[in-house]
């Protein structure tokens, strides 16, 4: 048998379009001689459709499209389509299903079940919208008895599909093989972070041959909001050796024959951590801004790395036409930083414009004197210091509300964790492009853009210079934060702890980092929307209180 997986780049509540996507891409696998055509979870209407899926005409369009797809496939090959319907277990609720399209009609073969219901963090958006499941179901299709199963990430720890059981001892994997089936077809959502892709290779390949099943695991492709599908569908032989790979970062129609092993069918892994970092990130900036019905971005250029590897992301995600460097100076401003960011842009083709903002600063200081007078000067007074980042954010808003552009957001997570950004200043955006990338992953991914493109793109002092906001004179990163080199594996320590470090005490820089990180939790509920590459983002794989107070006996 042949079947082709259709790794598709939905756009969520577009049902119209994803229907034409799909028709698309069941019509080129028709014309490789495929049996069977299957998308991925949900395909005809997005990933993650939150409240779209109250609306009331919602399901409605997407049974429509069904009726659309089975028309248009009538002398095509079956389709297996992830889409919502009706719920027949709890009245007015959806199920998060899989659909057969053949032969002008179309039913439901099987439904998602939701293992760990409103205890995984990742499932709490579109679980509320969903029933429960209550078992796969079977497809049998040229004499191949066919699981379908729609399913979390392969490596969601103790909540995935593959290796947990209701406390009733119901296992859903376990209940398709001892039903017989002579394959598994995974249908998933799985979302971008680094490694998953290894672990998930992993996990399957162990199924497939603990259970002697061909296994066929169809991604999604594409970004949606924070989230990055990487594509990377797979297919696996009854002894779990790798028949077939997707391409990564993009959309793809892969066709297997199971009678075949094709080197060939095989696209290769990202070749660093780096290139998948990048090539995520560039992927997500595009498709962020295009399905917002955006084409053009701003980004504030300071002559520092943050901003520079942003510029080159954005380049090649939108084209440098579609891109406008902002270089905001001020009298803290230094020349090599000015020097630094047009020669960035004139090695990306970017077009730039140069706004000074000291007859703005010295506008707010007489403005805002009689206020400030009201109240007594302290240490540390950072009020003008923050008065500059807000000229620069208000610059940047109002060029792009006449640009008709968004702002990309420039900020990385090692200064996201401890609070180092001005609310309503730099962090302003529509998008934290970098937003889930430490400082020092911020360089190694820019070192990895110039050798990859076998050039100096990024300048060479920007990689040698100390970080610096220059919001006063000699200002250094360091002036407020541990250096990058410490900071970072501490924050990575306190993002994801391991069980051996739970009943170590902590030191004096990790009870420092520590604090910083939960008091800064009240601006990152108000920054921009981050990508996420690694395995614990803001906002999805962490939350804190805003106003608690982490005080112990």
């Amino acid at each position: 048998m042949k079947i082709a997986l259709l790794q598709c780049n939905s756009v969520t509540g577009d049902v119209a379009g994803n229907q034409a996507r799909i028709l698309e891409a069941a019509r080129r696998a028709a014309q490789a001689g495929a049996d069977l055509c299957v998308t991925p979870e949900l395909a005809l209407c997005g990933v993650a459709p939150g409240q779209y899926l109250r609306a009331a005409d919602f399901a409605q369009g997407c049974r429509a499209a069904l009726r659309n797809l089975a028309e248009a496939l009538r002398d095509g090959p079956p389709l297996l389509v992830g889409a919502p319907v009706p719920s027949v277990y709890v009245a007015g609720m959806l199920s998060n299903a899989a659909v057969l399209v053949d032969k002008g009609k179309w039913q439901v073969v099987s439904r998602k079940v939701y293992q760990n219901m409103n205890q995984n963090g990742d499932q709490g958006g579109d679980v509320r919208y969903f029933d429960r499941g209550v078992s796969c179901g079977i497809l049998t299709l040229h004499g191949w008895r066919l699981g379908v199963a729609l399913c979390e990430d392969a490596v969601a720890g103790e909540g995935a599909f593959w290796q947990t059981r209701y406390a009733s001892g119901h296992n859903p994997l376990m209940e398709l093989i001892q039903r017989g089936v002579d394959a598994v077809v995974h249908m998933a959502a799985a979302p971008f972070w680094v490694g998953a892709q290894e672990a998930g290779e992993h996990m399957l390949s162990h199924v497939a041959a603990r259970h002697h099943v061909h296994l066929f695991s169809v991604n999604l492709v594409g970004g949606n909001d924070s989230r990055i599908y990487n594509g990377q569908s797979l297919a696996f032989d009854p002894t779990g050796q790798l028949m077939a790979r997707g391409k990564a970062f993009a959309e793809d129609v892969l066709v297997v024959d199971t009678n075949s092993h094709d080197a060939d069918m095989v696209e290769e892994l990202c070749q660093s951590v780096e290139e998948a970092e990048w090539r995520a990130l560039t992927l997500g900036t595009r498709d962020f801004v295009r399905k917002c019905g955006a084409r053009r971005v701003v980004v504030g250029l300071s002559g520092g790395m943050d901003s520079a590897l942003v510029c080159c992301i954005a380049a090649e995600a939108l084209g440098a036409d579609n891109v406008t460097g902002v270089l905001m100076p001020s009298p803290y401003s230094s020349e090599e930083s000015l020097t630094d960011a047009l020669q960035l842009a004139d090695n990306l083709g970017v077009t730039t414009v140069t706004l000074p903002i000291e007859p703005l600063m010295r506008a707010f200081e007489a403005t805002l004197k009689p206020g400030l007078d009201l109240f007594p000067a302290c240490d540390g007074d950072v009020t003008f210091e923050n008065v500059q980042a807000r000229i620069r954010g208000t610059l940047l808003t109002s060029l792009a509300n006449r640009a008709q552009a968004l702002v990309l957001n420039t900020g990385n997570k090692s200064e996201g964790a401890v609070g180092y950004s001005t609310l309503y200043g730099d962090a302003v955006g529509a998008l934290g492009v970098i937003a889930d990338l430490t400082k020092t992953r911020v360089y190694a991914v820019a070192r990895w853009y110039n050798a990859y493109r076998g050039a100096e793109i990024i300048p060479r002092n920007v990689f040698d210079k100390a970080p610096s906001a220059e919001l006063r004179p000699g200002q250094k990163d360091t002036d407020s934060l541990p250096p990058y080199e410490e900071l970072d594996p501490v924050l990575e320590a306190l993002l994801e702890p391991s069980a051996e470090r739970q009943d170590k005490p902590l030191d004096d820089l990790c009870l420092e980092v520590r604090h910083k990180l939960f008091r800064a939790e009240f601006k990152r509920r108000q920054e921009p929307p981050a990508l996420h590459v690694s395995r614990t983002p803001f906002g999805a794989g962490w939350r804190a209180p805003v106003a608690g107070r982490y005080r112990l006996p």
